[in-house]
């Protein structure tokens, strides 16, 4: 008898030590802690910040467009992304939150006006790519392949460029897109 209630507890033991042995690349990295994780980023480190982005991308760009020190953060990891060879990644990431256009074409009423918050969240993650693309402009080739977009003309503006990936959007939602992007392009 003390064999049979031996089992379970034999068994919740190892389930334990399986769960806490086992890789899991997001669970050091959550939205509280994002903006902190983009400090010296190395591979290890960009894998867990990619799957965190990645686990829910709306929710990412919203949270770093909402925080002090988000602007700093999205283009270290753009960068870091670019740098890496992530560029395709990131592509697909950005090809990701854009995917959805009536949800970036939502209004929302808020203090009496309308605002499009998930254009604006959207712009802002373009803007930190943007910002990144024009460090590393050898890697826009990458990224666009990865985000589906035909590459920009020669000279093009990269803000420019993302802002006619999401030309379909009413004139509203593309100029809280356009304003939010112009605010995180900067240095």
């Amino acid at each position: 008898m003390t064999i049979i209630r031996k089992i379970p507890v034999l068994k919740i033991i190892i389930t334990i030590a399986t769960l806490y042995s086992a890789p899991v690349y997001a669970a050091n990295i959550t939205l509280d802690s994002f903006i902190g994780a983009t400090t010296d980023i190395d591979a290890a480190k960009l894998e867990k910040l990619a799957v965190a982005v990645e686990a829910n991308l709306p929710e990412t760009a919203n949270h770093l467009q909402s925080n002090l020190g988000g602007r700093k953060a999205l283009q270290q990891y753009a960068s870091a992304m670019l740098t890496h060879g992530q560029a395709e990644r990131l592509g697909k990431q950005w090809t990701g939150l854009i995917a959805n256009s009536a949800m970036l074409d939502k209004a929302e009423k808020k203090d009496g006006s309308v605002w499009f918050p998930h254009a604006k969240d959207a712009g802002f993650f373009a803007g930190g790519i943007a910002a990144a693309l024009s460090q590393y402009p050898q890697t826009t080739g990458n990224f666009s392949t990865g985000a589906g977009l035909t590459a920009p003309a020669a000279g093009q503006d990269i803000a420019e460029w993302f802002s006619q990936s999401v030309s379909a959007l009413s004139r509203p939602a593309r100029a809280a897109f356009d304003q939010s992007l112009r605010a995180a392009a900067v240095h």
